[in-house]
């Protein structure tokens, strides 16, 4: 309820007194004695917006008007918590950056002036509530209902109903944080809405008593709207104030700040805390504008001064103010003493009152920044109560605390499981590259790069599961700096075999000495030594956050984000373009001859895995919640058998190739062209039987030439200079 709404002047009255005991505080202040304070005041309402048509609500249009407000027009501005570090959490919302075009409009646009202030010249205030902090929900009555501390929201309307005749009720939800605020008090009477008690409290909103709470506070708002919902969702503070001077109304629920003037227009007037002495609580925050054209120190000065207890107790005298002091300090500081002195019942209510701060309430570790809960669940609540539409309540409520990917159970262990054993089965096929490094079809192939872009594929093997909780800002840094790792892995190390192959195909002949390549070794290493330092540094030194795919009504999905992420992901995409233009150059300029090297099959492995990460990602954000879980296991087992298949193309085929010709003997001064060539990367049914065949007849045609060879050195003993030798590769051989 607006202060006007009581006294009209209220305004305008305000604005005069506040300046005039400045100026004469400040008169002999060489630094403030030339500053003159301006109020203006922001109506405030909420329902005659509508979310829905408009795509926007009152408090979405605060927000855009204060960000608005940075340009100069005002120096100071002041706003309550639910607007102040709304934007603040582990999962941002998107909403503020694509509406506002700014992440964080608390820390951006204004001034932390602790620095100019020292803590200890604040400690009169209350801790939990600073800078103009009021009690939004005290409740003022015609002396009818008696022990409220005892009583819930419930029992209020029962006892009125049961008067003879009934006394009337009206309840104003027409602003949105009455509506929240009411939501919350009515559950504080059945629940202990405390982390402190019981960390998964929310809980309660979405799980088996969630129909029947809802049903509940539904019959609640019902009953005492006389089944005409919009004499209350509708109805703003103002004209329920007007109600309840004419009687309409047996109660008014407002701010402790009116209690003074509240209580001076009626004698039979009196205030109560709301039952279970349970109130919503909202604290009034004092901002300094950063773009702001005087100097940070002096407006720092004056916000001390407008926040000090001597000015907190002139509002408190003039205005009916409630000032933030820490009452537990009322025996000591003759300050607060004397306010307690003036108003002991304001002082009582605030010393009984069990707070309930909301925004604290909607906090969890992974909920949504508060902008985007004040933005959406309002209407939603009406939605919800004109409508009964219970279940979409439930799940916005569900939506608030987790995420798609959180409560998976069965689902991620299964992931994990068939994720770490095809992981092994990856490190298992380095381990085998390694071992036949120096087998004439894998030495062609350069086993030392081939294990490099396994281990790359290993890394894409583990990926996906990376995307599965728990979250944490230093877990995105580490998961750009894995992503970068992961294809430099692969591409940069396929570019130099690819190249290397090219050099065979287009030398007149090419022994396995030729193949240490230091050279290209060591560009291939500073290239991804490059790559990975400089995003290193982006993960590390830039503002990475999660930015929450969806919303609050339909399911929301994290993803990492960084302030450069726009530029920093166009250039690295355009670096991988190049990579990836040039690796299939040499590819189109081996010519028909790489179908022979199975070349070609990285076209397929680059082909595969960037149409994989894309088709995953659009998965795991487009599911809802519902299927979630087993449509990420589905995924976790398409993504470990499309890096199988990445493997058997890459060396797979080469390594079950030499596992299936164990005694398979060649001259270690034949031409490397030789062996470049292996059908087996050709699939399919009768292939692999024609394969199995040559296999067979190679192996009995080996055993015969290394019989009819021991003969021939039997025989000649003395000659060994006339031997064709056919000497088998050495596993333990030095590297080429």
């Amino acid at each position: 309820m607006s202060d006007s709404a009581i006294t009209p002047t209220f305004k305008n009255e305000y604005s005069i007194k506040m300046n005039e005991f400045f100026m004469e505080k400040n008169k002999d202040d060489n630094e403030l004695k030339d500053y003159e304070l301006f109020f203006e005041f922001y109506d405030y309402s909420c329902s005659n917006f509508s979310y829905w048509d408009d795509g926007v609500n009152a408090y979405h249009e605060f927000e855009r008007k204060m960000i608005t407000a940075r340009n100069n027009k005002y120096d100071m501005i002041i706003v309550d918590d639910r607007i102040l570090f709304n934007d603040i959490a582990l999962i941002e919302t998107h909403f503020i950056e694509d509406d506002f075009w700014i992440l964080k409009p608390s820390l951006e646009l204004f001034t932390d002036y602790a620095e100019y202030i020292e803590k200890n010249k604040l400690n009169y205030h209350d801790s939990s509530i600073l800078k103009d902090g009021s009690y939004e929900n005290h409740i003022y009555v015609n002396d009818i209902v008696k022990n409220i501390n005892d009583i819930t929201w419930k029992d209020v309307l029962t006892s009125l109903r049961e008067e003879d005749p009934p006394y009337p009720l009206t309840i104003a939800l027409g602003d949105d944080d009455d509506l929240i605020n009411l939501l919350m008090e009515y559950a504080s009477n059945f629940y202990n809405l405390s982390k402190d008690y019981d960390k998964n409290f929310f809980n309660l909103f979405y799980n088996e008593t969630g129909t029947e709470f809802f049903d509940s506070f539904f019959n609640f708002v019902m009953t005492f709207s006389e089944d005409n919902v919009e004499n209350s969702l509708y109805l703003y503070q103002d004209d329920a104030f007007l109600t309840f001077l004419d009687g309409e109304s047996s109660f008014l629920k407002a701010k402790a700040s009116h209690h003074k003037v509240l209580t001076t227009t009626d004698d039979n007037i009196s205030a109560t805390l709301p039952p279970k002495y349970t109130s919503a609580i909202t604290e009034k925050y004092l901002l300094i504008n950063n773009k702001s054209e005087i100097k940070p120190d002096i407006l720092s000065k004056i916000a001390y001064q407008l926040t000090s207890k001597e000015m907190q107790l002139f509002r408190a005298k003039e205005f009916g103010r409630v000032p933030t002091f820490d009452l537990s300090q009322k025996d000591s500081d003759e300050d607060i003493k004397s306010y307690c002195q003036m108003e002991p019942k304001l002082c009582l209510f605030i010393e009984n009152m069990k707070r309930l701060n909301i925004k604290e309430l909607f906090k969890s570790k992974y909920s949504p920044s508060y902008f985007e809960i004040g933005y959406m669940l309002p209407q939603n609540l009406r939605d919800f109560i004109e409508y009964n539409d219970i279940q979409s309540t439930i799940k916005i409520f569900k939506n608030i605390k987790e995420l798609t990917s959180t409560g998976l159970g069965a689902y991620a262990v299964l992931s994990y499981i068939i994720t770490a054993i095809t992981g092994i089965f990856g490190y298992y096929v380095m381990y085998l590259v390694y071992k036949y490094r120096n087998h004439p079809y894998i030495k062609v192939v350069s086993p030392w790069f081939n294990m490099i872009i396994l281990f790359g594929i290993n890394m894409s093997i583990f990926k996906l599961v990376f995307r599965l909780p728990p979250y944490a800002i230093l877990k995105a840094r580490f998961f750009l700096l894995y992503s970068t790792l992961n294809f430099n892995f692969i591409y940069i190390p396929m570019f130099a075999i690819t190249y290397r192959i090219f050099r065979i195909y287009n030398s007149k002949s090419v022994i396995s000495k030729s193949l240490s390549n230091k050279r290209l070794s060591i560009v291939i290493a500073v290239l991804i030594l490059i790559i990975s330092i400089y995003r290193s540094i982006i993960s590390f030194t830039d503002n990475m956050y999660y930015m929450g795919h969806g919303c609050i009504e339909n399911d929301r999905f994290p993803m990492y984000e960084y302030v450069e992420y726009d530029n920093d992901h166009l250039a690295y995409e355009y670096y991988m373009y190049a990579i990836f233009m040039v690796l299939n150059l040499f590819i189109s300029a081996t010519g028909k001859k790489a179908r022979k090297f199975g070349s070609s099959s990285y076209t397929f492995i680059v082909f595969f895995l960037n149409i994989h990460d894309y088709v995953s990602e659009e998965i795991i954000l487009y599911l809802d919640a519902k299927h979630f879980g087993i449509t990420f296991l589905f995924t976790a087992i398409y993504n470990c058998l499309v890096c199988i298949l990445c493997i058997y193309l890459l060396v797979g085929c080469r390594i079950l190739y030499v596992k299936l010709n164990p005694n398979l003997k060649v001259n270690n001064q034949m031409d490397l062209k030789e062996f470049v060539g292996l059908e087996l990367t050709k699939m399919g049914i009768s292939s692999a039987k024609n394969r199995l065949k040559r296999l067979s007849s190679i192996v009995s045609y080996n055993r015969r030439v290394s019989k009819q060879s021991t003969l021939n050195n039997s025989s000649n003993p003395s000659n060994p200079s006339t031997v064709v030798v056919s000497n088998s590769y050495s596993q333990n051989s030095s590297k080429p």
